[in-house]
C-alpha cells in the first residue's frame, strides 16, 4: 500500500493532467468554433469576433467646362486638442514647448495652439484643423504612440477617416458653388441644387477580427461597396472667372465701392461663362460669415437699373411699331420736363433721334416713348392702359425668374398692369428709364443677350453636363429657347445704334468701354438707390452692359458696381472701363476673331 506522501503526489498528478486536458479541450472547442461555424450565421455574429466598418462614398466633383476641378472630396481626419488628456500630466511632457512643437508640425499659428492647450475654454476640446495629407496623418499617429516619452505628442485626438470637401481655388466662384455644412449637405449654389446627384453613399463591411483586433480579410462576412457621387460640369470657364474676379476686385478698390457683380454670357446659347459677386467668402470657412454674405447677388439682389433699361425700352418700342429708328423726339431746351406735376431732368437738348437718345442717354425722350408704350393699343389686342408696356418688358424676361440652376433667384419687382394700385400716372415715364422697377443682374444680361442673338430669349444656364464617377454621361444640358420677343430686323437696328454709345461717337456715354480689337454695342446706367423712399445724389448702382463683337455677337458682359464713393460715380466712368478691362482679355483668350480693322482700333 502506497505511503501517504505518495498518495498525495499521485492525486496532484491526476489533478494536473485533468487541468491540462480541460485546457486542451477548451482550446480545441475554440478552434472548432472559430474555423467550423459559418461566419455569416447568427450564432457567429452574436459573438465578439465580428464587427463592421464603413467604406467612404466620395461626394462627386464640381468641374468647369474644361474639366478643371472647382470642388472635390478627399479623405481626411480632424485634429482636436484635449486639455484634460491624462498623458499631459506625465513628468516628461513640457507644457510650454509641446504646443509650439505641434504648431510647427501642423503649420498652425503658435498662438492658436498655445490657446488650445492652455486656454480657459468651457469645452475640454478644441478642433484645430482637418488634415488631408496622408503623410502628415501617419506622422501624427506615429508620434502619438511613440515609445520615447520625451518626443511623444500628447493631448491630441485624431478622428476616424472622413470625407472632407475641398475648394482648390479658395473663395473664387464661392457664391455659385455654395458649400457643405456640418451634416454633409450642400447649402446654396451648385452644392445645394445638385446635392442629390453629388452625394455619395458609404459602403459597409462586416468582417472577422483576431485577438489583436486585426481583420482576417479572408473571412469577410459581407461587403456593400460605396456608391460615389456624380460629377457636375458647369458652363463656367475657370480662366474667365479668374479674369473677372480680379478686375472686379480692382474696381471695388479703385472706386471705393461696397460690392459688385460681373456676368459673362454666350449670347447664342445662354451659357454663363463667368459669374463674379464680391465681396466673397471661403466655402470652407462659411461659418465666419453672415447668412446674407452667402447669397449670390447676381441672381438674388434686386435693384433699380437706371439707364441700361433704355436700350430695352427702345427695342420694345421698335418691335411694336410705336417708333422707328428715324422718329424725332423734342426734349426742349430747358433740360427739364414736367409730367403729372413732377419734373424730369435731362442733359440732352433739342430734337433727337433714337440713336442720339441711346448715345446721350436722354431721360425725357425715353419717358416720351414710355407714354407711347403705355397707351391703350386695341389694334394689337391690348386695350388697357400700361398693358403693352408691361407685356413688352415681361416678354424680355423682366419681373420673373430666369430659371437658372441656382438657389435664391428673385423675381424682381415689376407689377402686373392689372394691379393698378401699383401703377401711378408717373409710372410709364419712370419705368422705361430704370426707376420704379427692380431687376436682377441675370435678368438684365439675358435681355441684352436677346438683342444680341437675333431676338431669342434664352434660358440662362450654368450646367453643362452630369457624369457618373466612372465618366459615363448621365445628362447633357442643351440650349433652351423661352420665347422670341424681338425680330432680327429690330435687333440689327439696336446693335447698330448701341455702337454709337461705346466708340463710334466720342460723345457717347460709354466711350470708355471701347475695345482695341472689337466693336462694342452697349449701354451705361447710373441708377439712384432709393433710401427711405427717396432718391439722393450720393448712392448709385452704376452699370454697363456690352455686346461684342457688335458685327457678329458672341458674348455679353454685365458690370454693376454698388455705391462707388470716389470722385467718379457714373456708369460711363466706373463700369464701362471695368468692362473694357475684361472684355478684350476674354476675347483673346477665347480666340474670338477681331472685327476692327487696324486703322479703326483704339490707340
Amino acid at each position: 500500500m502506497p505511503s501517504h506522501p505518495h498518495r498525495v503526489a499521485h492525486r496532484w498528478m491526476i489533478a494536473i493532467l485533468m487541468a491540462i486536458c480541460i485546457v486542451f479541450i477548451k482550446v480545441l472547442l475554440a478552434l472548432i468554433d472559430l474555423h467550423l461555424i459559418i461566419p455569416a450565421s447568427p450564432e457567429y455574429k452574436a459573438r465578439k469576433y465580428t464587427d463592421s466598418f464603413e467604406l467612404l462614398g466620395v461626394r462627386g466633383r464640381i468641374l468647369d467646362r474644361n474639366g478643371i476641378v472647382l470642388a472635390e472630396s478627399v479623405a481626411g481626419r480632424d485634429v482636436v486638442v484635449d486639455r484634460k488628456d491624462p498623458a499631459l500630466q506625465d513628468k516628461h511632457v513640457n507644457r510650454e514647448t509641446l504646443p509650439i512643437e505641434v504648431a510647427q508640425l501642423l503649420g498652425v499659428d503658435q498662438e492658436v495652439m498655445l490657446d488650445a492647450y492652455n486656454g480657459t475654454h468651457r469645452s475640454r476640446t478644441t478642433k484645430i484643423m482637418t488634415i488631408t495629407d496622408d503623410a502628415l496623418i501617419q506622422e501624427l499617429l506615429r508620434r502619438k504612440d511613440f515609445s520615447n516619452k520625451t518626443n511623444r505628442i500628447v493631448g491630441l485626438n485624431i478622428s476616424d477617416m472622413r470625407s472632407v470637401r475641398s475648394y482648390p481655388n479658395g473663395a473664387r466662384l464661392c457664391h455659385v458653388l455654395g458649400f457643405i455644412n456640418h451634416q454633409g449637405k450642400g447649402v446654396y449654389g451648385i452644392e445645394e441644387v445638385f446635392n442629390r446627384q453629388l452625394s455619395g453613399t458609404n459602403g459597409v463591411v462586416t468582417t472577422v477580427y483576431d485577438g489583436r483586433r486585426r481583420e482576417i480579410r479572408s473571412k469577410r462576412i459581407s461587403e456593400i461597396p460605396p456608391q460615389h457621387g456624380n460629377d457636375v460640369y458647369l458652363t463656367i470657364d475657370n480662366n474667365i472667372q479668374f479674369i473677372i474676379e480680379t478686375a472686379l476686385s480692382n474696381a471695388l478698390e479703385q472706386f471705393q465701392a461696397e460690392s459688385g457683380v460681373i456676368i459673362v454670357q454666350k449670347v447664342k446659347t445662354g451659357e454663363i461663362l463667368g459669374m463674379a459677386s464680391l465681396p466673397g467668402f471661403k466655402p470652407q470657412e462659411y461659418g465666419k460669415h453672415e447668412h446674407d454674405e452667402w447669397k449670390n447677388a447676381a441672381i438674388s439682389k434686386t435693384y433699380e437699373p437706371g439707364s441700361v433699361m433704355k436700350a430695352i425700352t427702345v427695342a420694345c418700342a421698335l418691335q411694336y411699331g410705336v417708333i422707328t429708328e428715324h422718329t424725332v423726339f423734342d426734349v426742349g431746351n430747358s433740360g427739364i420736363w414736367y409730367y403729372a406735376g413732377k419734373p424730369l431732368r435731362d442733359k440732352v437738348y433739342g430734337r433727337i433721334t433714337a440713336r442720339e437718345l441711346l448715345m446721350k442717354s436722354s431721360n425725357i425722350a425715353t419717358a416720351q416713348i414710355g407714354l407711347l408704350l403705355a397707351a391703350p393699343a386695341p389694334d394689337k389686342g391690348m386695350p388697357q392702359a400700361n398693358e403693352l408696356l408691361w407685356r413688352a418688358f415681361n416678354a424680355m424676361g423682366l419681373g420673373q425668374k430666369t430659371g437658372i440652376e441656382l438657389i435664391g433667384e428673385e423675381h424682381g419687382i415689376f407689377w402686373n398692369y392689372k394691379r393698378t394700385a401699383h401703377w401711378s400716372k408717373l409710372s410709364p415715364t419712370r419705368i422705361p428709364l430704370g426707376q420704379g422697377i427692380s431687376v436682377t443682374a441675370i435678368q438684365l444680361i439675358n435681355a441684352y443677350s436677346t438683342i444680341a442673338n437675333g431676338g431669342y430669349l434664352m434660358q440662362p444656364t450654368i450646367l453643362k453636363e452630369i457624369r457618373a464617377h466612372d465618366g459615363t454621361l448621365l445628362r447633357q444640358n442643351r440650349p433652351k429657347i423661352k420665347g422670341r420677343p424681338l425680330s432680327t430686323d429690330v435687333c440689327n437696328k439696336m446693335l447698330d445704334m448701341l455702337q454709337s454709345v461705346t466708340g463710334t461717337n466720342p460723345r457717347g456715354t460709354g466711350a470708355r468701354a471701347a475695345l482695341p480689337s472689337y466693336t462694342v454695342a452697349g449701354k451705361t446706367g447710373t441708377g439712384q438707390i432709393p433710401i427711405n423712399g427717396k432718391y439722393n445724389h450720393s448712392d448709385y448702382n452704376v452699370s454697363f452692359i456690352g455686346i461684342y463683337p457688335a458685327t457678329r455677337p458672341e458674348l455679353s458682359i454685365l458690370v454693376t458696381i454698388e455705391r462707388p464713393r470716389g470722385a467718379i460715380r457714373s456708369g460711363g466712368g466706373v463700369a464701362a472701363p471695368t468692362f473694357a478691362a475684361v472684355a478684350e482679355e476674354i476675347g483673346r483668350y477665347l480666340a474670338i476673331p477681331a472685327d476692327k480693322l487696324p486703322k479703326e482700333r483704339v490707340k
